[in-house]
């Protein structure tokens, strides 16, 4: 008898847990989502003198910043513009890279963004053999992003 009864209680039990399961839920109204936070737009610029800068670098910095405001829901305003201005630039070669890792050295970008009349730095550095330039530029834009969110 105690097994028919722990029978009809799992029945109803897992009954229970799939009806609430189907359940529609109402998708919530327009009018209770939060605004969407507007951000600049960014232009990217080389003043570090006779450094070669990758030409994928700036769009990836662009691409990075684009991203995290993306994720974190904002938009970006044509409207208004940051600046970020690369100071210094340091890119290793990837074949290099790939053999040797921290022994060729450090890919690094040193950069002043502008934004409203202030001015901030963002700086970052990648010496292993995985990351190179390219992952580094994203990596800034997502810096970029943060801070011009402060």
């Amino acid at each position: 008898m105690k097994s028919i009864d722990s029978i009809v209680l799992l029945f109803v039990v897992v009954s229970l847990a799939i009806s609430g399961c189907a359940t529609n839920v109402p998708a919530p109204s327009a009018g209770t989502q939060a605004p969407l936070r507007e951000v600049p737009s960014l232009k990217v610029v080389t003043d570090c003198g006779a450094c070669q800068v990758r030409s994928t670098v700036p769009k990836l910095i662009v691409q990075g910043y684009a991203s995290a405001a993306a994720n974190s829901g904002a938009k970006v305003a044509p409207g208004q513009e940051a600046t970020v201005s690369i100071q210094e630039y340091a890119a290793r070669d990837d074949g290099a890279r790939f053999l040797v890792g921290a022994f060729a050295g450090k890919d690094e970008i040193k950069a002043v963004v502008t934004f409203q009349g202030k001015q901030f730095m963002v700086e970052d550095y990648y010496r292993n053999a995985w990351l190179g330039i390219e992952a580094l530029a994203t990596k800034i834009g997502e810096m970029v992003f943060e801070r011009v969110m402060q």
